[in-house]
């Protein structure tokens, strides 16, 4: 006799099961059960991973989900905000029960939300087929009844269910897990089961493995309710009996229901549904005349229609008329070697001719790989949504990953990479030696994406297409968050507890502790290490669900017959419950439709281009030897460059400096930690630049090795080197390359007899054969795809080429599409400003959303006004509307107040665009503006009502205009340039007028080396220079010592400062608030741009409190007034200090007289002081230091 489990919830009961998914099967294995169910919360979120956890532990899998039952009807809602329905098991026992069950899910998320996803008696009778239920526990349609002394109701709710699934199919469950009521319950049941003539089962109610496992789920139910642990008032667990129990223990439990448990294994081999992973659904990709190879026009034109040509091949449209069918071309592989064969003719007219040949033989080559994988349909489904994106001007990338091998793929405009050009291999891509499922990623421009998602719901069907959900799990620092914050732990303890967790992509809790800080907190502190020690129990276990970023699957038919669906909250579309892996795994076609922002610079960037020299540029055809892009390549100008700006690939630029596209190729592919820590990228400089002599082991090497100087940098050579010396076929090279990679022994060693093999029978010495292989062996681990790279290497150079000749525009495309991210429009202000571009703050009658390039000055780039902060792109609409309406650029403040929408412009977007200078064309102070704004509006808003009731019309009636007053701005004394500045950077991010360390003019041209623009012109190794911190950067050390990466700015330009950790430790305070600094370090120059390596740190106004001696005031006799002097005298007072303050009075034709302050009025000479001083006689210059 045996038992199996059929009621158990797994980490996919979002915080309501605390079972790693695979460990369930393995544990039921260590237990000598033979099966075991998954029954998680209205989803089959884990079932395929569960399903090949079982098939490895040799345990029968039984698929099933508990479902939430409304016997009144989903579209109940209780008046008194109750949730009335019940629960109940459902496991799928065939082919029709996995359908009905998807659909029960899907219909229970998508239209029965209350409280709970809830089905209804009426969907249970339409999809009943298939399925076994069980009545679940304590909260099942008949227990809880039972233990509350309600039997008819218990009897009601039994009757309708077996009414719907007879005898048969519906079982009544018996548990004993520790809850009150439980024995009665279990009577009660078992007299039901007899009166209806339906037989009992044994189940546990799993929540976790093993019995000490129960405070785990306590803590993620806590979690998932948002309460205390501690709160008196929540529902604290009454039992730890739900665990996953041996057969002897249920046996001892239920001694009289021998029967029911032996009947849990007769269920179990029941449910007989397996998965179908051999499928794949392509859509569009069965035609109507017949079999799928039929070769007829009615297929012709059904293939002609699903998958039209590009516009630009001169084809007709479909919708206008199907063109008479070629030879052939009337089935699915007919059809779409027609589709290849004529988008290669049209790529071959930039080709030259003698080439042809080799491009036909390799298409051939791949049509035989494709059509016997059966793969055709893949092809044509990715070609048609590309080439619709292009068809209406969306930009789409030139390739991304293996894909970029294959010459079909380039025939059909899938790609715009030649793969022969680059000597891409097909079978990187799609090796038939390991049959898998072709994955094309495609880049579309970021604003557009999903213009293209939603055709391809439009051509399929919305029932065909959705998304992938994704599983957030309890990684180290959530972890950390999510039970600190249940252990009423404050959140700024637990934020330093999460901070002190390493920033790595999967760190687990215990590898964390290898961090000194964390492990002494920890150590030292017994709450830290209560808290550390739970989240490690829950750490790894899903907590929610999402929806991944740029995965979509599509199908031949309802998604909802092959998986059930999700939603991501009330207004979100499907989503497939399958995480990536397992929708793949079980036949669904996904394409990955990413964004990529370069490409929406490269489009902006062109259109600006186009503008302004009235110049058609096609970015698909640039000359590739373009001697300003390689110059900029060369001097490391890599600012805004496709994947060549960060600095150190910047410093790798300079020293590199390539020469040729395949040099960029290669950039791409070498830097990486691999090849950068192994001295091959060194390897290769110097071979570029023959300070070390090209070797090739063997002359067959060249071909292969010649672009990258003997070195193996790409995996394509690799499989080259296998196919040549050893005979390898193109497939079996890839799989050495995997296994290369994998650094497997037992493959290696399988790999290096098959190599040296087969050397030695084309005659190759067996010596230098095994040094090669050693060679390839070490390379592997560090060879990176070339197609990926040389797609990218692409994109970086076509970038280059617009910033090497259109600097501006590219860098006016570049804000806008950084307009978010303040750090980095600061970095490319500096950029532009080395470069003599100007930057020309917003304004509202010249700027425009995006950050433009004036025709008629193409060395300026006006601030867009979609950078400033609070003010939004409906905002910026009505401003830019409302200037182009009929009376054109407004004329002064009130005359564009007047003009604005303000459901639209509100007074908070008008004081930004104030406090960013947007209004400063008004000649009115900025400080006078802000503070008549709300004045302002009101009667803006009064004009535009009496306008809406004809007033207007009535006065203009008497003969001339009414003279409307114009702005009164109010007498307050304007903005010092510390508050005109920290406005600025509440509004844009940043300083745009000036700069707080100009404040410090005296201290900075005394103590700063020079200004920021010139440290490359500095001769000396040791300088200073002054200014704020624009951006910090903190990393730690392979010794986990703290350093930092700080971009240093003034009103000239920006210098990375770089902070080792001896250094950083002792500055690291200076930068907790925005201050202006005076940093001292070692100058280093490189092509790129000068760098200090920072050695001290010093406060500006520091400073000047401890090397000024006396504040002088300079003020005329004029000014001198009873309540000036009060003033003065009462900010003196106020700023206490050890610096003696002397008056000095100029009076007209009279002798100057300085007058030495009483000793009580001893100041502080900071910026308040002098502020305050400033603002008593309201204007500048009243103070001088010394």
């Amino acid at each position: 006799m045996a038992f199996a489990h059929l009621h158990v919830h797994s980490q996919f009961s979002l915080l309501d099961g605390a079972i790693p998914i695979k460990k369930l099967a393995p544990a039921v294995a260590e237990l000598g059960q033979p099966a075991v169910a998954l029954t998680d919360h209205c989803n089959l979120y884990g079932a395929v991973t569960f399903d090949k956890s079982c098939k490895e532990a040799g345990v029968r899998p039984v698929f099933g989900a508990g479902l939430w039952v409304q016997p009144e009807g989903v579209a109940f809602e209780d008046p008194a905000g109750a949730f009335g329905g019940y629960h109940a098991l459902f496991l799928i026992e065939d082919d029709a029960g996995y359908r009905n069950l998807s659909q029960l899910i899907t219909t229970a998320i998508f239209d029965g939300i209350y409280y709970k996803p809830r089905v209804d008696l009426a969907l249970l009778r339409r999809h009943k087929d298939g399925l076994i239920v069980l009545t679940s526990g304590m909260r099942g349609p008949i227990r809880g009844a039972l233990a509350q002394g309600d039997p008819q109701t218990a009897r009601a709710r039994l009757e309708q269910l077996a009414d719907i699934f007879g005898a048969e199919h519906l079982f009544v469950e018996l548990q004993d897990v520790g809850f009150d009521g439980e024995a009665e319950a279990n009577e009660g049941a078992r007299a039901l089961a007899r009166d209806f003539g339906l037989k009992t089962v044994v189940t546990n109610n799993v929540h976790y493995l093993k019995a000490e496992d129960a405070p785990v789920l306590d803590l993620l139910q806590c979690i998932g309710s948002g309460v205390s642990l501690q709160d008196p008032d929540r529902r604290r667990p009454v039992t730890d009996q739900l665990y996953l129990k041996s057969e002897d223990a249920l046996r001892a439990l239920f001694p009289d229901d021998l029967d029911a448990i032996d009947r849990t294994v007769e269920i179990a081999e029941r449910c007989h549904f397996k998965f179908d992973y051999k499928t794949y659904y392509f859509p569009a990709s069965t035609p109507p005349d017949a079999e799928e190879g039929a070769d007829t026009p009615g297929n012709w034109e059904y293939f002609y229609r699903a998958f039209p040509p590009p516009q630009d091949w001169g084809l007709p449209n479909p919708e206008e008329r199907i063109p008479e069918k070629p030879d052939g071309a009337g089935n699915l592989n007919g059809y779409f070697e027609w589709y290849s064969k004529t988008g290669l003719t049209f790529r071959l007219k930039r080709v030259p001719e003698e080439k042809h040949a080799d491009y036909w033989e390799r298409l051939q080559i791949e049509f035989n790989i494709i059509e016997s994988m059966g793969f055709a349909a893949y092809f044509l489904i990715v070609a048609e949504f590309i080439n619709w994106a292009k068809d209406h001007d969306i930009p789409v990338g030139p390739g991304r990953g293996s894909a970029a091998g294959s010459l079909v793929a380039w025939a059909q405009r899938i790609t715009d990479i030649d793969p022969l050009r680059f000597d891409l291999l097909f079978e990187r891509f799609l090796n038939p030696e390991r049959v898998s499922m072709p994955d094309v990623d495609v880049d579309f421009c970021q604003d557009r994406r999903e213009e293209v998602i939603e055709h391809t719901r439009q051509k399929y069907g919305a029932a065909y297409v959705a998304q992938i959900i994704t599983y957030g799990k309890l990684q180290a620092k959530l972890a950390i968050r999510d039970v600190a914050r249940v252990c009423d732990l404050t959140f700024n303890d637990a934020d330093r507890i999460a901070k002190l967790i390493p920033n790595e992509l999967g760190i687990k809790l215990e590898d964390a502790l290898r961090e000194e800080a964390l492990a002494n907190l920890r150590e030292g502190d017994p709450k830290v290490r209560r808290i550390y020690d739970l989240a490690q129990k829950v750490e790894g276990l899903t907590r929610q669900t999402g929806v991944h970023a740029a995965g979509v699957v599509v199908a031949d038919r309802p998604l909802v017959q092959l998986v059930p669906l999700y939603r991501d909250g009330p207004e979100g579309g499907p989503v497939v419950q399958f995480d990536m892996k397992s929708a793949e795994s079980v036949g669904l076609i996904k394409f990955d439709f990413l964004g990529l922002k370069t490409l929406d610079q490269i489009r902006d960037a062109v259109a600006l281009i186009q503008r302004n020299t009235d110049q058609h540029i096609d970015m698909s055809a640039i000359p590739l030897d373009d001697a300003p892009t390689f110059a900029l390549l060369q001097r490391g100008d890599g600012l805004g460059v496709f994947q060549v700006e960060s600095s150190g690939m910047r410093e790798l630029l300079t020293k590199l400096r390539p020469s040729t596209l395949d040099d960029v190729v290669a950039l791409v592919a070498l830097y990486r930690p691999g090849p950068l820590n192994s001295g091959m990228v060194d390897d290769f400089i110097d071979r570029k630049h023959g300070r070390k002599e090209v070797e090739y082991l063997l002359p067959e090497l060249e071909p292969i090795l010649r672009n990258t100087y003997g070195v193996v940098v790409y995996q394509e050579q690799v499989m080259q080197i296998a196919q040549t010396l050893a005979s390898y076929s193109l497939g079996e090279a890839d799989l050495l390359r995997r296994a290369m990679g994998k650094k497997k022994a037992e493959e290696m060693d399988r790999q290096k007899v098959r190599f040296l093999d087969g050397a030695k029978a084309n005659g190759f010495d067996v010596d230098k054969a095994e040094q090669i292989f050693d060679l390839l062996a070490m390379f592997a681990a560090y060879g990176f795809n070339k197609s990926h790279s040389a797609a990218y290497g692409y994109v970086s150079y076509q970038t280059a080429w617009l910033k090497a000749n259109h600097r501006a525009e590219y860098m006016a495309a570049l804000m806008t599409i950084e307009s978010a991210n303040t750090d980095k429009i600061l970095i490319y202000i500096g950029d532009c400003k080395r470069s003599g571009i100007r930057i020309d703050p917003p304004d509202v009658n010249h700027s425009f959303k995006e950050f433009d390039v004036p025709r008629a000055d193409r060395q300026s780039i006006r601030y867009g006004l979609g950078a400033i902060k609070n003010v939004g792109s409906s905002a910026v609409d009505a401003l830019i509307e409302a200037r182009g309406a009929a009376g054109g650029r407004f004329r002064s403040f009130m005359d564009c107040l007047e003009r604005l929408d303000y459901k639209r412009v509100n007074k908070k977007v008008l004081e930004h665009l104030i406090k960013a200078g947007a209004f400063d064309w008004t000649g009115h102070k900025r400080a006078a503006l802000f503070e008549g704004l709300e004045g302002a509006i009101s009667a803006a808003q009064r004009d535009q009502a009496d306008k809406a009731a004809g007033q207007v019309g009535l006065f203009g009636g008497l003969g001339g205009a009414v003279a409307k007053p114009g702005f009164r701005p109010p007498d307050v004394p304007e903005w010092s340039d510390t508050a005109r500045l920290g406005f600025e950077r509440d509004a844009v991010g940043f300083f745009l007028s000036g700069h707080p360390a100009q404040a410090f003019k005296e201290e900075v041209d005394k103590y700063a080396t020079c200004r920021i623009v010139a440290l490359n012109r500095q001769t000396v190794e040791e300088v200073s220079v002054a200014g704020m911190a624009a951006t910090i950067r903190q990393i730690r050390t392979k010794r986990g010592d703290k350093m930092a990466f700080i971009t240093l700015d003034d009103e000239t330009g920006s210098v990375e400062c770089i902070f080792f950790s001896e250094a950083w430790a002792n500055s690291a305070r200076f930068f907790k608030e925005p201050a202006p600094l005076l940093v001292k370090g070692m100058l280093e120059r490189s092509a790129e741009g000068a760098k200090i390596l920072a050695e001290s740190v010093e406060l500006l106004t520091e400073i000047r409190e401890r090397r000024t001696r006396e504040v002088l005031i300079h003020v005329e006799h004029s000014e001198m007034t009873a309540q000036r002097i009060r003033d003065l005298e009462k900010v003196l007072a106020g700023s206490t200090g050890g610096c003696a303050a002397r008056l000095h009075v100029r009076q007209p034709e009279r002798a100057e007289v300085v007058l030495q302050l009483p000793e009580r009025l001893r100041v502080l000479p900071n910026e308040e002081l002098i502020e305050s001083i400033t603002q008593v006689f309201r204007r500048r210059g009243v103070v001088s230091l010394r």
